[in-house]
């Protein structure tokens, strides 16, 4: 896939814990990426994230099950930056640090918009905001006429935020002189990480749920059996 701007890569960063990496994830990355023509998504499994408070499997797991969940996508990558960083994980570090790394490409955070209303309690989020492009993408129960105003964010175009409440489609509004803030409302997902540890904790079938590979490595390593 070409980019758009001369010679310039369009990068998109999905985060996560992914525990366990599953379809919804995957089918976020393609509607992402074909909204926005990335060239590549960069999958990026957090390593000690500050928010969560549920114990996560070792990152050398989540590591693997990414990577086998990516071998069928060639525009997929996976990213090690956080787990491979001492201490919590912090997308305004990670962002920064990619910005480094990457000097000459187009970065696009995407977040859902559930975490993206969580984005106060973040490690500077005004900063974050100014860092790269962001894409917050459609979750259930979180509307994006609700999502707070943050930095060079300001709800200023309401109607459209009220608009892709109602339906789907993408509207996009400049945050600085170089990045933008892009609204993509895809259909809702149902594939909930939680629902699956349960189903795996409780021996249930996770058929079209997650890719067969980590699945099969999730059974190897009964990583989600309860002691």
């Amino acid at each position: 896939m070409l980019s758009a701007e001369s010679g310039l890569m369009r990068i998109g960063l999905l985060g996560g814990t992914f525990n366990p990496i599953h379809h919804g994830h995957l089918s976020v990355a393609e509607a992402v990426q074909k909204k926005l023509h990335l060239d590549r998504i960069l999958f990026i499994p957090s390593g000690n994230p500050p928010h969560k408070k549920e114990a996560i499997p070792p990152a050398e797991h989540r590591l693997e099950m990414t990577r086998l969940a990516l071998l069928n996508h060639s525009d997929f990558e996976l990213c090690d930056i956080e787990v491979k960083r001492p201490g919590k994980s912090y997308s305004v570090e990670t962002i920064s640090e990619l910005k480094h790394r990457r000097p000459d490409d187009r970065l696009f955070f995407i977040i859902g918009t559930d975490a993206f209303s969580d984005l106060p309690t973040w490690r500077e989020p005004e900063r974050l905001l100014s860092l790269c492009d962001f894409v917050v993408v459609s979750r259930p129960h979180h509307p994006f006429s609700a999502l707070p105003d943050i930095g060079p964010f300001r709800k200023t175009n309401l109607p459209i935020l009220h608009e892709l409440d109602q339906k789907q489609g993408m509207a996009t509004l400049p945050l600085t002189a170089k990045t933008s803030i892009h609204f993509v409302s895809i259909p809702p997902n149902p594939i909930s990480a939680s629902e699956i540890r349960r189903r795996l904790a409780a021996g249930k079938e996770t058929k079209n749920l997650l890719p067969e590979p980590v699945a099969s490595y999730i059974i190897k390593n009964k990583i989600y059996v309860t002691p």
